[in-house]
């Protein structure tokens, strides 16, 4: 998808990430790109479009009590990358998922308005 079609920014994140789908766990150290949309994962995994998951984000180490923790399902698993839309996320987690976003963009006023127009998942 050519960023022109992207609804939302997307910044790298150098964090711990975890997939679970079909009852399999994949571990990464990096995300390539977040968003409060979806994420893409550098994470080979045989997985179908459509495949729902659970993704895990660790803010510090591997606690799992700073972590943000969405659901979402398979867009694509291709080419080592495992890109993920998002489609459920407690308050909490959006909350620290948006700061996230917003002080890893370099233009945190565009990621603000985003938010606003956008302020659930979409």
């Amino acid at each position: 998808m050519s960023d022109e079609n992207r609804r939302f920014t997307r910044v790298p994140f150098k964090v711990n990430a975890e997939i679970t789908a079909n009852d399999v766990t994949y571990n990464s150290n990096e995300i390539s790109n977040l968003s409060v949309g979806g994420c893409l994962i550098p994470v080979s995994a045989e997985l179908d479009p459509g495949t729902p998951c659970r993704i895990k984000i660790f803010l510090e180490g591997t606690s799992d009590e700073l972590s943000v923790r969405i659901k979402g399902e398979i867009v694509r698993a291709d080419s080592g990358f495992t890109a993920i839309k998002f489609t459920r996320i407690d308050p909490e987690s959006l909350f620290h998922l948006q700061n996230i976003i917003r002080y890893n963009s370099p233009d945190a006023d565009m990621v603000e308005g985003e938010i606003n127009k956008h302020p659930g998942l979409l």
